[in-house]
């Protein structure tokens, strides 16, 4: 089917970081069959002409959003009811585009599905006073035909906002093609983060956590992987924990340097005050490394016994016992049965044939999966 893909969130040459898991959900619909176009909204106080382009294999208008210009929503949804004419499906991807689709779907009135991965849903209160003060406006999730949460507690959330049985969970695509490679030799024990350095992703206690260990007379090395504006706060930390020479901070870098640092590593640890899906546990996990983490969003759906090590607490000597107890419980398992628990599930297969039963689902075509009869 043909495919209107409608997000705020989606990368480009100058940051091809951004939001990766909306690209892997456009290739998994790709890799099923649908003919995916995307509108892609950059939401801003500038206006630009329109431009349309290829992204990694998949078509994008991208159009600039002034959100002090009236006429400027006039034209996205211009854009977006055209897009209508010619698409099969609306697949709106984030929350803010189901508001921006909205007005356009209102004339075409096609099949829509929606699919969520932002924490604000969940939990208002974690995105600002503002978001927490008009998030009476997920009841636009009352529109699309099949609202999808890439967690069981993200879908259960919006069900309370959308139809009656609209709601399904689609995980995020987690792929890793490459070799699963073995632990390193440890001491040191390795750990590695991955993530924006904001303020919820909480470097600072990572940080904390890793003088802990230290203290305690863990040898510990610590890689933050990722940019962002707590990056300068968290190196003079560290120089103030006495860890700077066992901290390193990578930058800004690409998909196949973060899968380097993880193979390098024997556990993912990264604090995150408010997740989801935490798509960067499941990437550690396909790749072999196991996950001590607290337990702050759904991805207790694939964090299980078998692959991580969840905690309730925040505390920093708690994290230094939830790493350490990670680190007995996996040392000896192999990598690739770590990766095993997750590599399937969220194959771009997996994903892809998930939403082609939606979309038959909802536009009334029939299944494709082979019947057995006898």
């Amino acid at each position: 089917m043909r495919s209107l893909v409608v997000t705020a969130w989606f990368p480009d040459t100058d940051i091809p970081s951004r939001t990766p898991f909306v690209l892997e959900h456009c290739w998994a619909l790709q890799e099923a069959g649908h003919l995916v176009s995307v509108v892609h909204i950059n939401i801003g106080r500038e206006s630009r002409p329109s431009v349309q382009e290829s992204y990694e294999g998949v078509p994008v208008t991208r159009v600039w959003l002034d959100v002090a210009n009236p006429l400027s929503f006039t034209r996205v949804s211009r854009l977006i009811s055209r897009g209508l004419r010619g698409a099969d499906v609306l697949h709106t991807m984030a929350f803010s585009a189901a508001l921006f689709a909205a007005p356009a779907w209102l004339f075409r009135r096609a099949p829509w599905v929606h699919t969520e991965h932002w924490n604000g849903v969940v939990n208002p209160a974690s995105v600002g006073t503002l978001w927490r003060s008009v998030s009476w406006l997920r009841y636009v999730l009352r529109l699309p035909h099949a609202v999808t949460g890439v967690t069981r507690e993200l879908a259960d959330e919006m069900a309370k906002f959308s139809r009656p049985g609209a709601t399904h969970v689609v995980p995020c695509v987690v792929q890793n093609p490459h070799p699963i490679q073995p632990f390193p030799s440890a001491p040191p024990l390795r750990l590695v983060g991955v993530g924006a350095l904001v303020d919820r992703k909480q470097p600072l206690l990572a940080l904390e956590t890793v003088a802990r260990l230290v203290q305690r007379g863990t040898d510990v090395q610590y890689t933050l992987v990722g940019k962002g504006p707590l990056m300068a706060a968290a190196q003079k930390r560290a120089e103030e924990l006495g860890i700077a020479d066992r901290v390193v901070f990578t930058g800004p870098i690409g998909p196949s340097e973060v899968t380097e640092h993880l193979s390098r590593a024997h556990l993912f640890f990264l604090p995150s005050k408010q997740e989801n899906f935490f798509t960067a546990v499941a990437e550690a996990q396909a790749a072999g490394r196991p996950a001590a983490v607290p337990l702050s969003g759904g991805f207790d759906d694939y964090c299980t016994d078998q692959n991580s090590v969840l905690t309730d607490s925040w505390d920093p000597e708690d994290l230094a016992d939830t790493v350490l107890l990670a680190w007995e419980r996996f040392h000896a398992v192999s990598p690739s049965r770590i990766a095993d628990t997750v590599r399937e599930r969220f194959s771009r297969k997996t994903v892809g044939a998930t939403f082609d039963k939606i979309y038959r689902l909802i536009t009334g075509r029939p299944d494709r999966t082979p019947k057995i009869s006898g």
